[in-house]
């Protein structure tokens, strides 16, 4: 499999149309969440400098590390001008990153694609023909290290899952786990609980599901900022161990999991090998297409659901999570009035840069569900659940009796039994 070359000036403006970024009336600008809270900078003003100068011209222009390619402004485009891969390509080779919120997570990440390199060129070494030699203890250094990340990130595991037992269906659990180590400061956001419930879910339905040992993160933090020899070291190295679990089903918890296995891996790498071709889906599609079959106890409160950009707009998953949280409740959930494709970005991007955009937009979102009459505001994203719990308790509705939940630790504290 080889990587995809970079495109030029004149490719990207070919490949992702900006020339017609010119022909609108700028609608892009409402839905942008940088523009909404910065009330300066939209995409039709980057696309005009590129287009009147080039790369160059457009170097300094703030969206280039503010956008959080979420996609809105796409969804927005009369035209549907992909902007966003149009930023994630201007990124490509940068060296003028400096990020405000995501520095750990994405030096972990690198870590870890780092040991998926040379773990790879190691096993390439011992490869030379009948004659195979004992590893050196330098080749054997990232395989030991790979393996005590691996130990630590199955340590949400207990005796009450059952898993692992070959069947045909993969549980990717990505960085979730370890998003409770990793990140620093007070935090009521349990992620090592969303994989469990993840498990219990499935194991309801009478799936054991696979946990790769040896499972990475699926790289989409390090592809968004234009890291793409990192990301294909993820890529290639994620490929491989679930083309040797034979699994034909991949279940993720992450949304933006779920698009990158089932969308960038092919689209980087010029298509999967013939031996990893497996499906991929969310939870919250597995657990709609289940629902009778599960029984969830119904709650009282009044739940509205927020879509994660990369569940309604790059997935297009709309009605699984709607199905879900209508089983999970007593009454009619809340409906928001920015919902499905036209939901707001909750801002976190991929750790790029939070500054007032990301807060502002958080906070407006937690003001509309509480003016919308809802009690707990759902989603069905690890980055969405951990953005609205660090903005809740300054929230500006102050006296908001609005919590937050994620949708997939909620339907497994309702399993009947």
């Amino acid at each position: 499999m080889g990587g995809k070359k970079e495109m030029n000036e004149k490719e990207l403006i070919a490949r992702y149309r900006i020339e017609d970024c010119t022909r609108c009336q700028n609608q892009c600008a409402v839905a942008c969440p940088v523009y909404r809270h910065y009330g300066t900078y939209h995409p039709q003003q980057l696309a005009h400098l590129f287009l009147e100068g080039g790369e160059k011209a457009a170097h300094d222009h703030r969206l280039i590390w503010t956008c959080v390619t979420c996609k809105a402004c796409t969804e927005a485009c009369p035209f549907k001008v992909e902007f966003a891969d149009f930023i994630r390509e201007l990124r490509v080779g940068r060296t003028d990153y400096e990020p405000v919120f995501g520095g750990l997570i994405h030096a972990y990440q690198r870590r870890q694609a780092a040991l998926a390199a040379a773990g790879a060129a190691s096993e390439g070494a011992d490869s030379r023909g009948p004659r195979t030699r004992a590893r050196s203890a330098e080749e054997l250094a990232p395989v030991k290290a790979q393996a005590r990340a691996s130990e630590a990130r199955l340590s949400w595991l207990d005796d009450s899952l059952d898993v692992n037992r070959g069947g045909e269906v993969l549980l990717f659990v990505g960085c979730i786990p370890l998003f409770d180590s990793i990140l620093t400061g007070p935090c009521r956001v349990d992620f090592e609980g969303m994989a469990r419930s993840a498990v219990r879910i499935l194991n309801k339905l009478g799936i054991a599901p696979t946990i790769l040992k040896n499972e990475l993160c699926c790289g989409r933090d390090l592809y968004d900022i234009g890291e793409r020899d990192s990301f294909r070291a993820l890529a290639r190295h994620n490929l491989d161990a679930i083309a040797r679990s034979k699994a034909k089903k991949v279940v993720t918890m992450c949304p933006e999991c779920a698009f990158t296995l089932k969308d960038t891996y092919a689209k980087e790498l010029g298509g999967p090998p013939p031996e990893a071709h497996f499906s991929v889906q969310h939870i919250t599609e597995i657990v709609a297409e289940n629902v009778g079959r599960l029984g969830f106890e119904k709650g009282s409160e009044k739940l509205a659901l927020h879509d994660p950009c990369y569940l309604c707009r790059y997935l297009g998953v709309l009605d699984a999570p709607r199905k879900l949280i209508e089983a999970l409740s007593a009454g009619k959930p809340i409906d928001l009035e920015r919902r499905g494709a036209q939901a707001p970005c909750c801002a976190a991007g991929s750790w790029v840069n939070h500054g007032p955009h990301t807060r502002t937009a958080v906070n407006e979102r937690l003001v509309e569900a509480h003016k919308g009459g809802a009690e707990a505001l759902v989603t069905a994203c690890p980055k969405c659940s951990l953005l609205f719990e660090e903005v809740l308790p300054a929230c500006a509705w102050k006296q908001t009796p609005v919590v937050v939940k994620d949708l997939i630790s909620l339907a497994a504290s309702r399993l009947k039994e």
